[in-house]
């Protein structure tokens, strides 16, 4: 074989392989990370999960990265429609503060059976963030049983380190008074609170993402005596404004939140919407907007102002979100 073919046959050879294999974002990434997991969930009859944050291999907070990819999973997982139910984030944080139990310690089988006695969960997804030296980070995630810890599942992720991972990696969580990382059992101070009627919102954070967009996270909750349906009215389209006076809209898709459109009919209705989000008496939802600018203008930090108008239903029927009504918040947010 003349040299040149050699070199091509090995240079195919070589790209076919997993080494070669081209590395996804983060997003896709996760997204598969979801599917892989689910399917062990499922066939062990758990049916309701909470993802904890993911940290580093000694046990120790892998920061903002460690969140974010938690809180991925679960919006993925609820997006799913799956035969199990995810524990809400937000109130995750709450009963590991109250019970003063950490990540690293669910491990053991009596803390594992502790938050499964206390939030209702009968499976826990575990992982770990190992960063690489070639631009990219890799995940190994397992799931845990509460009642005797067992793990029933595992799964590997590895994804490229770009912009936004480089700074998530590069954001640690804020640690309390004893020096130990918080991670998810911190409970966090939103930035803004506003009470809707019978819909409490807090908005949790505003990051700069890709150097392009803001990413706003933020925590809706049910604060009446029964069941509501919410959404991010879509016809409206989230605006934010911000330090500079530029305008930025919502994508075209939420994640946690949907973006809902008001169903029109010929006759005279009370509103109805579609998708929705169901919201029992005393839960919450949390969930992330991407705002991009129409005339590609770069994203700024300090004060912006964001006005989301939400859908708000009161019964669920026909596939659709009814009675319903839009309460609209107007506030400010400090981006970052």
């Amino acid at each position: 074989m003349k040299p040149l073919r050699l070199l091509t046959a090995i240079l195919c050879i070589g790209a076919s392989s997993p080494a070669f294999a081209q590395v996804q974002d983060i997003d896709k990434e996760l997204s598969d990370l979801t599917e892989r997991l689910a399917g062990p969930i499922k066939d062990h009859g758990k049916t309701k999960v909470a993802v904890i944050d993911f940290t580093n291999l000694d046990g120790s907070s892998a920061g903002e990265l460690g969140k974010y990819i938690a809180e991925q999973l679960t919006v993925d997982f609820v997006m799913g429609k799956r035969d199990f139910s995810v524990l809400d984030r937000a109130n995750l944080r709450n009963i590991l503060a109250e019970h003063k139990l950490t990540s690293k310690g669910l491990v053991d089988p009596d803390n594992a059976k502790k938050l499964g006695m206390f939030a209702g969960v009968d499976a826990l997804i575990l992982g770990t963030v190992i960063p690489k030296g070639t631009h990219t980070v890799s995940l190994t995630a397992k799931i845990i049983t509460t009642d005797t810890a067992e793990v029933i599942g595992a799964a590997r992720a590895e994804f490229k380190e770009d912009s936004t991972v480089s700074e998530l990696i590069s954001k640690p969580v804020a640690e309390n008074t004893a020096g130990g990382a918080l991670g998810l059992l911190q409970d966090q101070k939103p930035q803004a609170v506003k009470v809707l009627g019978d819909l409490r919102v807090e908005l949790q954070s505003l990051r700069i993402v890709n150097g392009k967009e803001y990413l706003l996270t933020m925590t809706v909750a049910n604060q009446s005596k029964r069941t509501v349906w919410v959404a991010v009215n879509h016809d409206t389209r989230a605006q934010l404004t911000d330090a500079q006076g530029s305008q930025f809209l919502v994508e075209g898709n939420a994640a946690g939140i949907p973006l809902g459109r008001p169903l029109v009919y010929m006759w005279q209705a009370p509103l109805r919407f579609s998708p929705a989000t169901e919201l029992a008496p005393n839960n919450s939802a949390t969930g992330t907007l991407k705002f991009f600018s129409p005339e590609g203008k770069a994203p700024n930090t300090g004060a912006c102002t964001v006005q989301i108008e939400f859908l708000l239903g009161r019964e669920y029927s026909n596939n659709s979100a009814g009675n319903a009504s839009k309460p609209n918040l107007v506030t400010q947010i400090e981006a970052n």
